[in-house]
């Protein structure tokens, strides 16, 4: 979501609305803000992952959908 915001000098321009994720124990690790934003950032730069945690599986599944193709088949 982006929204108008007033400069100093009587301009506008658009600022992206930062979105804020409540601390989550992921695999025995408190994952905060920057823990979220770090992960975002690496799963739009990367192409593929060889293996996830069942944890981190149902963190991008809830947080990112668009991105549950980036992680490999689920294994029983």
């Amino acid at each position: 979501m982006r929204q108008l915001k007033s400069t100093n000098s009587g301009n506008t321009e658009n600022v992206k609305s930062k979105r804020i994720f409540a601390p989550r124990i992921i695999s025995d690790h408190i994952m905060v803000q920057e823990d979220f934003e770090r992960l975002h950032k690496f799963l739009l730069e990367t192409e593929g992952l060889p293996e996830v945690s069942d944890d981190m599986r149902e963190l991008v599944e809830e947080e990112w959908p668009e991105l549950v193709h980036k992680l490999p088949p689920k294994v029983s």
